[in-house]
């Protein structure tokens, strides 16, 4: 009982610097260290694998080893390397230990073990599969030291017991750099937009602007930004700015549009609901709003695929948006793009959930802000 309660504490050990590098890749590549050295690793690397093609878009390595030896083992061993059959026919959260299947003989006719691996003075293999979804795969082979003894039963306790959370970890890893690859997509969609489009949070703290609304908020005259907080110059316009943003972060999800107060020819300001899904909110928990300035004289082309990437809306759903916006009927819509009316007023419904629009007139408004 004793032996397992301190193979728990280990495997909290790992897992803690484990679950703080889903978004931390130097606490990750520390958890991984730490993984190793308590099985009595010396090196370690991880890999992802993509099974389409065969690429490798990710590797995590120890500063155990020179980075120069993991290329040339890409580049001259990894195609003998006779432990990769073996990790080919793993399953996610499953692992080998090498001298179950390879003998000393067979690792002594090995180019890998008797070459590359003895010339790091490394030897025995435990291979693990962190995570599969079906298109990459997560392995991390951890290597002993040639003068230590092969991976015994202590060391797979110890791995069986921390491996779910390692499996969980690897998960969110991936998912956190899959959010992150697409935000970057997303922000410059943004930039691509025509019109200044900011990110912000229920009270107007701007999380993110784009180059236009940048601009527009050091130059209008309507916007009183303070600490990075949105804020507007007339009061009863800032009363709505702000109703416009509870409204649109909160259950409701409700879009708004309205004009800038003042003597001067207004300019529009459209709040819509940022959606938990959308690659911008990335896996924040705070409810997040679009707000988007739009000046009298702004008249630009539509683009589809700008809107499919800021609004978070599938082509399709673009395509009807903006056959709206330029006056075309749901039935026009549908008989140009040989589709049902009833699958073009499904595509309405979905615009609809996706912006926070109550009706068709909000939604080309919105989408005449974007243009």
């Amino acid at each position: 009982m004793a032996g397992h309660s301190s193979l728990q504490d280990r495997s909290r050990s790992i897992a803690a610097p484990l679950y703080e590098g889903i978004a931390a890749p130097d606490q990750w590549q520390a958890g991984l260290g730490l993984l190793a050295a308590e099985v009595g690793g010396r090196a370690f690397h991880q890999v992802t694998v993509d099974l389409r093609d065969g690429s490798v878009p990710d590797r995590v390595i120890c500063d155990a080893a020179p980075l120069h030896k993991f290329d040339e083992y890409a580049e001259h061993y990894v195609q003998d390397d006779e432990r990769l059959a073996l990790f080919a026919h793993l399953r996610e959260g499953s692992f080998i230990l090498d001298h179950e299947h390879l003998d000393s003989r067979q690792m002594s006719r090995s180019a890998v073990y008797s070459d590359f691996l003895h010339g790091l003075d490394l030897r025995h293999t435990l291979c693990l599969l962190l995570r599969d979804d079906g298109e990459t795969r997560d392995y991390l082979g951890i290597m002993r030291p040639a003068d230590h003894r092969p991976y015994g039963e202590h060391e797979r306790a110890l791995i069986e017991i921390v491996m779910p959370d390692m499996v969980r970890a690897a998960r969110l890893r991936a998912r956190m750099m899959q959010l992150q690859r697409a935000a970057l997509l997303g922000r410059a969609a943004l930039d691509g937009l025509p019109r200044g489009v900011a990110v912000v949070d229920a009270r107007g703290r701007v999380e993110y602007a784009n180059a236009r609304a940048e601009q527009y908020i050091r130059t209008s005259p309507w916007l009183n930004a303070k600490g990075g907080i949105l804020g507007m110059r007339d009061p009863s316009t800032q009363r709505r700015l702000q109703a416009a943003l509870s409204l649109a972060c909160s259950a409701e999800k409700k879009a708004d549009l309205f004009p800038t107060g003042g003597p001067l020819p207004p300019d529009w300001i459209t709040v819509l609901p940022l959606d938990t899904l959308h690659v911008l909110a990335g896996l924040r928990d705070t409810p997040l709003a679009l707000v988007i300035f739009s000046g009298p004289a702004d008249s630009l082309p539509l683009d589809t695929q700008l809107m499919t990437q800021a609004l978070g809306i599938t082509p399709a759903e673009a395509r009807l948006a903006q056959a709206l916006a330029t006056g075309q009927t749901i039935k026009t819509f549908a008989a140009a793009q040989a589709i049902s009316p009833e699958t073009a007023r499904s595509h309405l419904k979905s615009l609809f959930r996706k912006t926070g629009c109550r009706r068709q007139v909000e939604l080309v408004q919105l989408i005449r802000t974007l243009a």
